[in-house]
């Protein structure tokens, strides 16, 4: 079984990609990668908790060629810079509320009026955050499995007093602890399948656990905000709105996913059968299809 031990760690930027770039927003480097022709209608991607840019590699390869495809590492993952509270300024740069300011300066930097919003698991809350904020930018927004009421983390009680001075190095250990060596079981756990992963979609996730702090910024996610409820958001979406899950979803229902999408003035739901919770991921083949068939409906495509 294809595996990566956890080992050293070096700056993000020593691991970036030819085709990585990076953008100072609010004094964080953010790592992100663009394809497609400049002209084309954009469509900017938000990955899932444990995620990053390498996760979406092959909406990346298969949608580029109509589209300006778009995707970022949120603070605290990928190769995107995780600063300590030091370099903080004034708000947490590990919250949903950051996601959103990248949103908008990559596609202020890219010279992009308006943007479809992709988003996956905690991604699609991002993108939700990024919609309510700035709606005039987004044109469509396509959920998978988004979570609309949770996220991965301490529970909500405990959050406060886990970011104090004195547990704040527990935390870290228990991360290393609990990360252990990145296997191809470990990755596609949330599959419908599992044996279709591999050893790309291990280095995916063990390339951005061997960048400086990683332990650090999983750990900052985990304990920055309250988990969303994002449910009155979702019934003021007024842009159309792609829901799409996995039949085999374990980490959210297929059954709320539908309700999500019931709850859009402009939903419509998707279920992919024999797929887990990432289908960006596991079934690409099957995923593609649809987002091409909803973006679509708006671009001419």
């Amino acid at each position: 079984m294809a595996s990566v031990r956890l080992a050293g760690t070096q700056p993000a930027r020593a691991m970036a990609g030819p085709d990585s770039r990076f953008l100072d927003v609010d004094g964080v480097s953010v790592h992100h990668r663009v394809t497609g022709p400049e002209d084309a209608p954009a469509i900017l991607l938000f990955h899932h908790f444990y995620g990053n840019v390498a996760t979406w590699r092959h909406v990346h390869e298969a949608l580029s060629d109509r589209y300006r495809v778009v995707s970022f590492d949120r603070v605290g993952f990928g190769l995107t810079e995780r600063p300590p509270r030091s370099r903080w300024r004034g708000t947490n740069p590990y919250t949903r509320e950051i996601s959103t300011r990248i949103a908008q300066a990559l596609l202020d930097d890219l010279d992009v009026p308006s943007a479809t919003l992709v988003g996956s698991s905690a991604g699609g809350t991002a993108a939700l955050e990024t919609y309510r904020r700035t709606p005039a930018r987004v044109r469509s927004l396509a959920l998978l499995s988004p979570a609309i009421t949770g996220d991965v983390g301490a529970p909500r009680m405990l959050r406060p007093v886990l970011r104090t001075w004195p547990l704040r190095p527990v935390g870290t250990r228990i991360v290393r602890r609990v990360a252990g060596d990145i296997t191809r079981e470990r990755v596609s756990r949330s599959w419908h399948d599992p044996s279709r992963a591999g050893a790309d979609d291990v280095d995916a996730y063990a390339r951005a656990m061997q960048v400086d702090g990683w332990d650090r910024g999983f750990w900052e996610v985990m304990t920055a905000e309250a988990p969303p409820d994002l449910r009155g958001v979702v019934r003021s979406v007024q842009v159309p709105t792609l829901v799409v899950a996995g039949a085999s979803d374990r980490i959210i229902a297929p059954r709320w996913n539908r309700r999500t999408a019931g709850a859009l003035p402009d939903g419509r739901f998707h279920l992919l059968p024999e797929t887990g919770h990432t289908p960006h991921e596991e079934r690409p083949d099957l995923l593609v299809p649809v987002l091409r068939g909803f973006l679509a409906e708006f671009d001419g495509s």
